[in-house]
């Protein structure tokens, strides 16, 4: 029986990866594949799930959102990327198949942000402190200012969380073979945990009034750089 990595062996999994893989050559995770991720949100969640649909003064809002998360990605060193957030595949051993030139912090994001890995806000800075470290000491393009690497890895985290849950939805949709209440709750879950994030930043939180519609739990604002 394979045993799940903990996390912090998966950061140094991830670090390991970061290091070895070269970015040459890799092809382009850009500005237009994250914004075909993030409408994944408003056709199948937003439309689909819950049958909103937004007006025009909404739909300005979310373009304007849309357009700062993909700047914030966009403006960040590119590094190899897998873009997955288990725990095994942090885990698996480095190589360069289905890597692209991403964002520095994508991984780092989906590791701590697309499956509850560190669900724990106090769990997940401390993962988050110690790859920045790793990835400063291995000479890794990191931001050497952490509070700015972290909002960098939430606004990544938070694109994330809005394409999964695209993601999510679409596929009960299209094979309706996830259970209804492990579905709701897996909606809840990523819509609380996007909603902490544009609380603990100004430029985002016009997006809770998008958020909010879809939810009913009150959210608190946590850290804040």
């Amino acid at each position: 029986m394979t045993t799940e990595p903990t996390p912090h062996a998966a950061v140094q999994a991830l670090l390991q990866f970061q290091i070895r893989v070269p970015v040459d050559g890799l092809p382009a995770y850009g500005a237009d594949r994250l914004l075909a991720e993030l409408e994944l949100f408003p056709v199948w969640c937003v439309q689909r799930e819950f049958g909103r649909s937004w007006n025009a003064s909404e739909q300005a809002l979310w373009a304007r959102v849309s357009a700062q998360l993909v700047g914030s990605a966009q403006a960040q060193p590119r590094i190899a990327v897998r873009g997955r957030g288990s725990l095994a595949d942090a885990h698996t051993r480095p190589g360069a198949q289905g890597a692209v030139a991403g964002p520095i912090t994508c991984d780092i994001a989906a590791l701590l942000r697309d499956g509850g890995v560190a669900e724990d806000e106090g769990a997940a800075l401390d993962l988050a402190i110690r790859w920045w470290d790793g990835a400063r000491r291995a000479g890794l393009p990191v931001d050497p200012d952490f509070g700015e690497c972290w909002r960098a890895l939430e606004w990544m985290g938070l694109q994330r969380q809005l394409m999964l849950l695209g993601l999510a939805c679409r596929d009960r949709h299209d094979s309706g073979t996830a259970a209804a209440a492990a579905h709701a709750a897996r909606l809840a879950t990523l819509l609380a945990a996007a909603s902490k994030v544009t609380l603990r930043y100004g430029p985002l939180k016009p997006l809770l009034r998008l958020l909010q519609p879809l939810q009913g739990d009150t959210v608190g604002a946590g850290y804040t750089f």
